[in-house]
């Protein structure tokens, strides 16, 4: 549990986390002009120009002034997110926080701060998966910041990222994780294959349709192992804590061994590196689940709105009762 000392810290660091990332911005364009920007950053730039235009007037997003102003950091990430789970358990730790109520991870500006709550989390036993956020949304609150760690993979790759993070800043479930990050994923991803069309850029659309298909192979080994994990735990709970933590070990190893397969057959050398060469624990497959268990559920809802982004857009609405 915090404490009331340890909570005003961990909010006064967010407040001036905030102010760091959101002040100090220069508009895209200003960055695009000037002569000592290197020439890939300014294409990345002109890119984003070209998505925020493609996010309002085809994928009927509240684009706003969001990602219209660039920010470098000297730092991998912008937040550093903290997911915790029981050791026994594949359900995740919920916080709660002003205006966006309930979310089932922690964010922090600071990577120390990050690894110092971890470890706490985990001497209160505690499953503990911490993870990096290239991006930053305050949900519409204000006009999020373009941050350098937005440009590390692929155009399309930035693309999902910006149409996901402004799903976000146009529709949000309060004090529902899986919901928002869920919804947010499936359509950034069809609005990517969108874009790519309207380009006319049939080879990479392909490339990228084969991505989502391996992702959605992942996703069912994903949903089979977490309820596979889920029934395990239930089922011998009464067990000795020695037992339990023998299963869970022996139940990890034969998910790796999953996931090598799939690389195998993937025939991709990198492929699911952070859950074959790292620490995978309940925490970690609860938090992936978060993205992409309920994807379905909105590539369905897609179909029935005809593919087309405002009618699907007022039928998530709708759905929700909003």
């Amino acid at each position: 549990m915090l404490t009331g000392c340890s909570t005003a810290k961990y909010y006064s660091h967010a407040v001036v986390g905030h102010l760091q990332l959101t002040t100090g911005q220069t508009p895209i364009q200003k960055v695009i002009d000037n002569e000592r920007t290197e020439k890939e950053l300014k294409r990345q730039l002109e890119l984003v120009i070209e998505l925020r235009e493609f996010a309002q007037t085809k994928l009927n997003l509240n684009v706003g002034k969001a990602y219209s102003k660039y920010k470098h950091l000297d730092r991998p990430a912008a937040v550093w997110v903290v997911y915790a789970a029981p050791a026994f358990s594949t359900e995740l730790q919920s916080w709660k926080y002003p205006v966006v109520g309930e979310y089932q991870s922690k964010g922090f500006f600071k990577e120390s701060m990050a690894k110092d709550y971890s470890a706490k989390l985990k001497g209160e036993g505690f499953d503990v998966y911490l993870g990096e956020a290239t991006a930053y949304s305050t949900l519409g609150w204000f006009s999020d910041p373009l941050l350098s760690t937005f440009f590390d993979d692929s155009d399309e790759e930035l693309a999902e990222v910006l149409f996901h993070e402004l799903t976000h800043r146009t529709y949000y479930l309060q004090g529902d994780t899986m919901f928002n990050e869920s919804f947010a994923t499936a359509f950034a991803q069809k609005g990517v294959q969108l874009w790519l069309k309207e380009k006319g850029e049939l080879k990479r659309l392909k490339k990228y349709q084969d991505t989502l298909r391996r992702r959605d192979e992942f996703r069912v080994v994903l949903q089979e192992a977490k309820t596979q994990l889920g029934l395990i735990y239930k089922n011998t709970s009464n067990d000795p804590v020695d037992t339990l933590q023998k299963r869970k070990h022996e139940f990890f190893q034969s998910f790796k061994r999953t996931c090598l397969n799939l690389r195998k057959k993937w025939n991709s050398q990198d492929a699911l590196e952070g859950w074959i060469d790292e620490e995978v624990n309940n925490a970690k497959l609860a938090a992936s689940s978060i993205y992409l268990l309920k994807v379905p559920y909105f590539t369905e809802l897609w179909s029935q709105a005809d593919e087309d982004p405002k009618t699907y857009l007022e039928l998530i609405k709708k759905l929700q009762g909003r």
